[in-house]
């Protein structure tokens, strides 16, 4: 029997490792606006790139352009996608947390909808 030893998994440098870190350490600086994510440079506090997620994902950065894999911005953004949901009434894109579950028809939302602190405030749903 032979041993041998391999890198422990904790100490890999995966995109996807590199992804969950930079979503960890800026989950509140990636943005979604007019169908682009954008994700924050994890080294670069003025860079920030725009991440395009579904059929076919795009990032501006380097690394995907040369190799065209997913990136640590594309899995960034595809856990911030996962972790929100658009507001029913302005339709930006907030965390299940902060977001509020309409229970009974109003006027100008129904059961199901999901509302932000604002909306639900203004709308009269908290």
């Amino acid at each position: 029997m032979t041993n041998s030893s391999l890198a422990h998994p904790a100490q890999s440098t995966t995109r996807e490792q590199r992804g969950i870190a930079l979503y960890r350490d800026h989950a509140d600086d990636i943005r979604h606006e007019d169908g682009v994510w954008l994700v924050p440079s994890q080294h670069d506090a003025t860079t920030v790139y725009e991440v395009v997620i579904g059929r076919r994902e795009s990032c501006e950065c380097e690394d995907h352009g040369h190799w065209g894999y997913a990136c640590k911005h594309v899995y960034a953004a595809t856990i911030a996608k996962a972790k929100t949901a658009p507001c029913a009434m302005c339709g930006d894109r907030f965390r299940y947390r902060d977001l509020t579950e309409v229970v009974d028809d109003h006027l100008s939302c129904f059961e199901g909808d999901l509302l932000c602190r604002s909306c639900a405030r203004d709308h009269g749903v908290a």
